[in-house]
């Protein structure tokens, strides 16, 4: 009875790790892409000016 209770708490904890993991990875992945859109950006820039 209790170790069944256990369990389900472990499952609760695992899933909240990991849906906070994949919601981090998310943010990074969103941010890395303004970054590159931002570097491409001034890249053309800099190429058109020469």
């Amino acid at each position: 009875m209790f170790g069944d209770d256990k369990l389900f708490v472990v499952i609760i904890v695992m899933s909240i790790i990991f849906l906070g993991f994949g919601f981090y990875l998310f943010t990074i992945d969103r941010k890395l892409s303004r970054i590159e859109k931002k570097q491409r950006e001034l890249s053309e820039q800099k190429n058109n000016g020469e």
